[in-house]
């Protein structure tokens, strides 16, 4: 039986924020949890939210790190910086079977992250759960790189994927409430050289309506990103590739990668400033997320990589060696704003946690963000809204997003009824992200 250390982590402290209004609290609190409902029973992606070409457990409270310094690109003067806006929390869960973290919960997660990573036979795993009063159980188990035995620890960085659109759709978002972009705007606004970019709005792209070519699914892609592991490419390089459109603008579904680079590149037209520094003065400082990097643009300050394996767990191929970024260069540098994210589960369970609790976004912009009723029509595996995945865990909403890329799978799920988010991520081609999900959804709230 592995080693267990834990420590349960005190209930957080919000993060500093504007003066707000003052409000009559529980008629708005019913409202907002009104508005958000409606916007999410109205109702993403394909099940590749991002792309494909002897353990020891902890758990732990995320210890701080030194933040390395935003990229030092000034905006111009006629647009303002983005700070958190102040916000209301949902009203206190509906779920009548609302856990809480003490001694007795914390060994029931520690059998769990044991129990799940054996049945999957992970390399690693790193999982996190913030509860409704803002306490926090983080727990690892198995290797963060199989060759040296070095174990996954609460600070290791994961390549999170997919989850990287929920923090440029909430910047999009942000930018779009203090007037500097507007999602109807044309892409043609900002990249005026893409084509048929007048035709396509930055909502469009947002939910993945514009009909354009997924860049690892346009003709040569999988194979140059293979071929040569360690390039780093360019935004321009990776457009010029893109494939033919799926459909025209608005006229269906398809969930596609290359939507959110043009969108990374539109905001940083429209502002000035790197999508890294826009994000990390956005939310990761504000949030306290000190250990979570955009790659293509940052340069990460630890060296504490998991490693990502294909293959299958007989025989996983370390696709992470020798490489600078997760997974590696190539695939990190092509997924770009679509993907290029790493970080840990307790900064995914924060940010999550303020994201869909109401910490983040106000309540209309909130309300947008997770409706879903656009995609509907088209049927996707997981309604999709703004950055935004909607689906069923064990029986209960969550609300959230998947990510995966080569070697890696992660999720990061918010529960409206109970107010808990979970967040799990691997380090292997081979998992099912959603059952191990459900598993933990399980110990916590049961069947």
């Amino acid at each position: 039986m592995p080693e267990t250390d834990h420590r349960l982590a005190p209930p957080r402290r919000a993060a500093p924020r504007l003066a707000a209004p003052r409000l009559a609290a529980p008629r708005l609190a019913a409202a907002l949890a009104t508005v958000l409902l409606v916007a999410a029973m109205a109702g993403c992606g394909n099940s590749d939210p991002t792309r494909s070409v002897a353990p020891n457990v902890s758990s732990a409270t995320v210890p701080a790190t030194e933040t390395p310094a935003a990229l030092q690109t000034e905006p111009p003067a006629s647009v303002p910086d983005i700070y958190p806006v102040p916000t209301l929390r949902l009203p206190q869960p509906a779920d009548p079977l609302v856990a809480i973290l003490d001694s007795t919960t914390a060994a029931t997660l520690d059998r769990t992250i044991q129990s799940v990573r054996s049945q999957g036979a992970f390399p690693g795993i790193s999982v996190s759960v913030v509860f409704s009063d803002g306490s926090m159980w983080t727990g690892q188990s198995g290797s963060a790189v199989l060759s040296s035995k070095a174990p996954v620890k609460a600070d290791t960085l994961f390549s999170v994927g997919s989850i990287s659109k929920t923090f440029v759709a909430a910047l999009a978002l942000r930018l779009a409430q203090q007037g500097t972009i507007a999602l109807d705007d044309p892409l043609s606004k900002y990249v005026p050289t893409y084509p048929n970019s007048s035709q396509i709005t930055l909502r469009q792209l947002l939910d993945h309506r514009s009909g354009i070519h997924d860049v690892f699914t346009s003709p040569g892609v999988a194979n140059a990103i293979l071929s040569s592991p360690s390039k780093i490419w360019t935004v321009d390089q990776v457009l010029a590739r893109i494939g033919k459109p799926y459909f025209a603008p608005g006229r269906g579904y398809q969930y596609s990668n290359t939507n959110y680079i043009l969108l990374g590149l539109a905001i940083e037209k429209a502002t000035g400033r790197t999508i890294a520094s826009l994000i990390r003065s956005a939310f990761l400082d504000p949030l306290g997320m000190k250990n979570t990097w955009f790659q293509p643009e940052e340069k990460v300050a630890t060296t504490n990589f998991a490693h990502g394996y294909m293959n299958t767990a007989r025989k996983p191929r370390d696709v992470s060696a020798g490489q600078r970024m997760l997974p590696y260069n190539s695939e990190a540098t092509v997924a770009g704003a679509s993907g290029g994210f790493v970080s840990t589960a307790a900064d995914l369970a924060r940010w999550a946690s303020a994201l869909y609790g109401g910490g983040v976004l106000d309540q209309a912009t909130l309300a947008s963000m997770i409706d879903v009723s656009p995609t509907l029509p088209y049927k996707p595996a997981y309604p999709y809204g703004f950055g935004f995945e909607r689906t069923t865990i064990a029986g209960r909403m969550a609300w959230g997003h998947r990510g995966h890329l080569d070697g890696f799978w992660s999720a990061m799920w918010y529960l409206p009824d109970s107010q808990i988010t979970i967040v799990v991520l691997t380090n292997d081609e081979w998992t099912n992200v959603q059952t191990a999900t459900a598993q933990f959804v399980q110990a916590l709230l049961g069947n």
